[in-house]
């Protein structure tokens, strides 16, 4: 019996590491194809932003992410890279997934410390982004107990961090440095439908509207942001959002289509906040229809280049419920 028990033991524990580690790997693979969709959207957008940074390509992860459940990932350091978008410059200087980083330009990653919520992989992004748009990525990179040192150049894009969110409610969001896409919310999305939510969640960074609420007073860590000014200011956000989110598909690359066809469909539905009317989100159909009254007055070919002037200008106002139609 004792036999029995402890073979049963043994399966059981050997399917749930099998079970893990399978989805593991369908979380590595959703990360870079995130990463894919999002940096060619971050670079063809950069003349759009006042925030850049250089978009390497490199997916970080840091061990103070996992505890202690994954140390076989950090073999060569605290801070690792995770993954390598194929074709990116990180791919054509060489980097690997799993090579340990020591130090960015010369900063360490000892003297880097994480405040808040933050982790070590948000601290040494960040210090990444925050490069001058002229400097080249200088990395210390620590490989089978060997150090190297990398250095290439990088193309500029939007600043920002995108990632998946392996938990929580079935979405995506911004905060203005941040952008998180829910992951079983990725996994019911074509790549088409993914680049639709990513240009809208990247025109809140590029309209600055974190930034904007803030100097407006907005109130949005309680029930509060449903209501009054601040419901007011928050839906102007997201029309603003939407608007401009066609602007940032053309440009790479997308037909403009998409985004109407997307705020139509059953997956629009679940990203608009479900079947229950939003105090916040206009319906599929206004938002729909708003998104096609943009196209044929400011995307008339549905393609890009585009510089949405009437849009960006709006960083430098305040909320005052003004639309630039």
């Amino acid at each position: 019996m004792r036999k029995l028990i402890a073979l049963l033991c043994a399966m059981m524990w050997l399917a749930l590491a099998t079970g893990a580690q399978a989805q593991n790997a369908d979380l590595a693979a959703q990360d870079l194809r995130l990463a894919r969709i999002a940096d060619a959207m971050l670079v063809s957008n950069v003349k759009l932003c006042r925030e850049t940074m250089p978009v390497t390509g490199m997916i970080l992860h840091s061990a103070d992410q996992y505890g202690n459940a994954a140390p076989s990932l950090f073999r060569n350091g605290s801070l690792a890279i995770a993954a390598v978008v194929p074709g990116s410059t990180a791919e054509r200087a060489g980097l690997k997934s799993g090579d340990g980083i020591a130090a960015v330009n010369g900063v360490s990653v000892n003297s880097m410390v994480p405040t808040g919520k933050d982790h070590l992989r948000e601290v040494a992004f960040f210090q990444l982004a925050g490069l001058a748009p002229e400097a080249s990525v200088e990395l210390t990179i620590l490989r089978d107990g060997e150090t190297r040192s990398v250095g290439f150049d990088a193309p500029q894009g939007c600043q920002s961090l995108v990632e998946v969110l392996p938990s929580g409610d079935f979405s995506a969001r911004s905060n203005g440095r941040v952008i998180q896409v829910q992951y079983d919310f990725l996994l019911s999305l074509s790549d088409d439908q993914l680049a639709v939510i990513l240009a809208h969640e990247l025109s809140h960074s590029v309209l600055e509207h974190r930034r904007r609420k803030v100097e407006a007073g907005i109130d949005n860590a309680s029930i509060m942001r449903h209501l009054g000014r601040n419901q007011q200011v928050n839906r102007q956000a997201e029309i603003e959002a939407d608007r401009l989110s066609v602007h940032i598909l053309a440009n790479a690359g997308y037909d403009a289509a998409i985004a109407p066809a997307f705020w139509r469909s059953e997956q629009g539905l679940v990203a608009g906040g479900g079947a229950i009317p939003s105090f916040i989100y206009p319906t599929q159909s206004a938002r729909a229809a708003m998104i096609e009254q943009e196209i044929a007055r400011y995307l008339p070919l549905g393609h890009g280049p585009s510089w949405p002037g009437h849009l960006l200008r709006l960083r430098d106002a305040s909320f005052a419920g003004d639309q630039a139609f």
